[in-house]
């Protein structure tokens, strides 16, 4: 879906990004990260085809977005990290304003406020939302003409830590009910564990790592989480709890949530093996790995 082969690209002599390969697969979402002037921005922004690298060869859903800038467009949504709005316009007008030119109608502007959740703003002047409602509204924009891939640009920055929760637990609703691969630019690490699936790290203008949570909590050995779906979690919860590989497990319906050890991957997933047929194990899979613990391993090394 999106393909990144030895991209360079300099701004007046001074590298911003030095030969950086990355692949994103469809439906992932996948976190980009790194410490602020890592390259994130320009990254995205080569991505979307607004900035021309000096070389390299990039591919969004087959397209290169420098030369079908207008294909790539239509089929992804972009929130940039400090977007403008005219503070005097109702919320339904801009939306309104902003659907025309993609050619969609009235019906478009009400599934995109009902997604996000402004139904309450919605004939409201734009000057009277909090900044988590203007993130909101911005993600209603990003979604105009149901997009493929979402490429969202520092969408918590300067919200309060309540805002910050509820923008990114509506991401994860969004990427589950839509099925869009989404693409998250951060460098606040923690909040995201519960939405990404998937991290590229940037540092310096340079990748220093990639690839789905499982795979890099198996190379860099780090604490992971894995959801175990059975028809007794409560028997199932007092054996594990003996297995000095299970960090801690939590009750959620149906299910267990267990937290690994370090570099005990491969031992849980042979008890879980072991114990299918006992506790009538149906399904058990990687949800994710400690992405603070990812971010210090992978940028340091």
């Amino acid at each position: 879906m999106i393909e990144v082969k030895n991209v360079y690209k300099s701004y007046g002599g001074l590298p911003a990004l030095r030969g950086i390969t990355f692949t994103v697969s469809r439906g992932v979402a996948a976190g980009l990260l790194g410490p602020n002037g890592s390259g994130k921005t320009t990254t995205l922004k080569i991505l979307v085809g607004l900035l021309r690298r000096d070389r390299g060869d990039v591919r969004v859903l087959g397209y290169d977005p420098w030369l079908n800038g207008v294909e790539v467009r239509e089929k992804i949504g972009v929130l940039h990290e400090r977007p403008l709005y005219p503070r005097d316009v109702k919320v339904h007008t801009l939306l309104r304003h902003l659907a025309r030119l993609r050619g969609l109608d009235e019906v478009e502007v009400k599934r995109v406020v009902r997604l996000v959740g402004l139904e309450k703003w919605e004939w409201r002047k734009i000057s009277a939302l909090s900044r988590g409602y203007l993130q909101r509204l911005g993600l209603a924009q990003t979604l105009l003409g149901d997009p493929e891939i979402l490429l969202l640009d520092e969408p918590t920055a300067n919200l309060d830590p309540l805002a910050r929760k509820e923008i990114l637990e509506l991401i994860a609703v969004l990427r589950r009910d839509l099925g869009v691969t989404v693409i998250i630019s951060s460098h606040i690490i923690p909040e995201l564990q519960e939405v990404c699936d998937y991290a590229i790290f940037i540092r310096d203008g340079v990748i220093a790592g990639y690839g789905s949570l499982e795979e890099l909590s198996r190379k860099y050995v780090v604490e992971s989480t894995y959801i175990v779906e059975n028809s007794d979690p409560r028997g199932l919860a007092t054996y594990l709890i003996r297995e000095n590989v299970v960090k801690g497990v939590e009750l959620r319906g149906n299910s267990l949530l267990v937290k690994v050890e370090r570099g005990g991957n491969e031992e849980f997933e042979e008890i879980i093996e072991t114990l299918k047929q006992r506790f009538t194990i149906t399904r058990f899979y990687h949800k994710s790995a400690d992405l603070g613990e990812l971010y210090e391993k992978v940028i340091a090394s």
